[in-house]
């Protein structure tokens, strides 16, 4: 038995060689492959939360050169939850035949105490905030219906 089995083992790999490995389907055949609704995500998405409620001083910084001068937007400490429901991909055939894969909106979207704390525009992105052009902080829950139609040429 274990004589047949090694056996085995060490042909697989030369029946998937025969077999050619992987190859591509054309759009005829890969309209007809059939997932029921597509995929569907739930995102619960936690962004620099902090249990203790800390100052903390995280920074996404966005350089920029106009005349020779370097400047930087800088929006300190951003954070928050963000929990989506209803994302969803699917490949869906226009009434005119052409293939398109949907991206849904999400369902329903809920954000707890998300945002930043400032946003400025800078010449060392590493300083003091120099200004605030100020900050956000969004709590609450939306819905959406609606979807994003890509296609591919």
């Amino acid at each position: 038995m274990k004589k047949l089995f090694t056996a085995f083992v060490l042909l697989l790999p030369a029946a998937a060689v025969l077999a050619g490995g992987p190859k591509p389907l054309p759009d005829s055949e890969l309209a007809a492959v059939r997932g029921a609704d597509g995929i569907s995500f739930a995102v619960d998405l936690n962004l620099n939360r902090q249990p203790d409620n800390g100052l903390g001083d995280s920074r996404l910084t966005i350089g920029q050169k106009v005349d020779e001068r370097m400047t930087y937007i800088v929006v300190r400490n951003i954070g928050g939850r963000i929990q989506m429901v209803g994302l969803n991909i699917s490949p869906q055939t226009a009434a005119d035949g052409t293939n398109y894969v949907a991206l849904t909106l999400p369902a329903y979207t809920r954000f707890t105490d998300t945002g930043f704390d400032s946003i400025s525009v800078q010449a060392d992105p590493r300083g003091p905030v120099s200004g605030n052009l100020g900050r956000v902080s969004i709590n609450g829950e939306i819905t959406m219906q609606g979807q994003l139609r890509l296609w591919s040429h």
